[in-house]
């Protein structure tokens, strides 16, 4: 009789602390919900050309859709597109409802707003409407409402060893999902013999070892040292980090496209030496001397390859104009690898104790006066896309709470 009620207990106990949780976080999580909406209308219909409309009725317009084939760079992006709306709209639910509730109707508003959306993309110049589309769409948001609940149920019926706080703060928790969103992107595993020779071959075949690209992995994997250390107890850190060294490893391996980096195992092997040097060290001068890193690296990767053109080049106004061009697959690759780098340094500069309006100023002028030097480089375009990215990051911080403690409430 003891084991069920002690059950039944822990079962009350952890709902009560996951309706808490989401009754906390309504306000700032209905903000996010119409920050996801937009995203996903402007990605959805940009460049916004449409052909006249047509006097047919709904049903018709419905009947008008059909399956279509579609690439693994629309997949993906898809998915990461709705993601973030499954995830909010979980949080943003009444506390009251149910899990099982929660999930029906936010999987239900997502694929609502993906149909919505295929049938405005009936009228569009440059986009093809399709039932795949809105079949993915709703798998996106089902997989962000599953990570929401399976993140409420952390700390409770759920746990992971060494976590701090028993629930990981959603800031350094989201460094480090970026991370590894942006090493093993597109995600797609395969069981092919053959691959997983061709991703080692690059270590024996030619392993050209970049100092530039050495020190962008360093850097990061520095950046990843010390969210660890945010998120797990001392004690755990260490067996923390080497598992996820070699899940981006073994990951780099297993998925498509992916091939391992002479240069990230050589920057790894630094990390050993130059880690225990940072650790020693008061977290206000590690921030400093973290910030100081990331803030290089961005420079150095804005203004390769250095060779200034004898004219200067357009610069665009259009948000993300470049990211939601040309191969997806590259573009959404290379976009969360700026999330992470810029996030970071936004996060870093909180910790090290600026204002987070502040910390997003300094980073967004930054990288503001790298795009502008980019009108004057090869390969490269100039676009207000990077400094609104931090701009952006600046804005989450304020809504998650660069630190427990410091979570702005929003009116509801």
């Amino acid at each position: 009789m003891r084991a069920p009620l002690l059950g039944y207990v822990r079962s009350v106990q952890s709902t009560v602390s996951s309706a808490a949780t989401r009754q906390r976080v309504q306000p700032v999580a209905r903000w996010l919900v119409l920050a996801s909406v937009a995203l996903i209308l402007y990605g959805s219909l940009f460049p916004f050309r449409f052909d006249s409309l047509i006097d047919v009725g709904f049903g018709e317009l419905l009947a008008s859709l059909r399956f279509q084939r579609t690439s693994r760079g629309d997949l993906v992006a898809n998915l990461l597109l709705y993601m973030p709306l499954g995830l909010c709209l979980v949080l943003a639910w009444p506390a009251r409802w149910s899990r099982l509730v929660v999930l029906v109707w936010t999987v239900l508003a997502g694929t609502a707003l993906s149909l919505a959306v295929e049938l405005v993309q009936v009228y569009s110049i440059s986009r093809v409407s399709s039932l795949t589309d809105v079949v993915i769409n709703a798998v996106g948001t089902l997989a962000g409402s599953l990570a929401a609940i399976v993140y409420l149920e952390l700390g409770t019926t759920l746990r992971i060893p060494g976590i701090a706080a028993g629930r990981p703060e959603p800031v350094p928790l989201g460094v480090l999902l970026l991370w590894l969103a942006f090493r093993l992107a597109p995600f797609v595993p395969t069981i092919d013999w053959q691959k997983y020779q061709d991703a080692v071959k690059p270590l024996f075949l030619d392993p050209s070892i970049g100092v530039l690209d050495t020190f962008r992995y360093l850097v990061g994997w520095l950046v990843v040292g010390y969210t660890v250390r945010q998120l797990w107890r001392r004690e755990y850190a260490l067996f923390a980090v080497l598992c996820i060294v070699g899940i981006v490893l073994a990951g780099r391996i297993v998925v498509v496209g992916k091939v391992l980096v002479a240069s990230e195992l050589v920057a790894l092997l630094i990390c050993i030496p130059l880690a225990a040097l940072i650790v020693a060290n008061p977290d206000r001068r590690r921030t400093a001397l973290l910030a100081v890193l990331l803030s290089a690296t961005i420079v150095l990767q804005g203004l390769t390859p250095f060779q200034p053109l004898a004219h200067a080049q357009e610069f665009s106004w259009v948000p993300f104009k470049n990211s939601l061009s040309d191969s997806l697959e590259v573009n959404y690759s290379v976009l969360l690898e700026k999330c992470f780098w810029y996030f970071s340094l936004v996060w870093l500069f909180t910790r090290r104790g600026w204002s987070i309006p502040g910390a997003a100023a300094a980073t967004a002028t930054l990288l503001g006066a790298i795009e502008l030097a980019q009108i004057w480089l090869p390969g490269r375009s100039a676009e207000i896309t990077d400094p609104l990215l931090a701009l952006i990051a600046g804005v989450l911080l304020a809504l998650l709470g660069a630190n427990p403690a410091a979570s702005i409430r929003l009116p509801k």
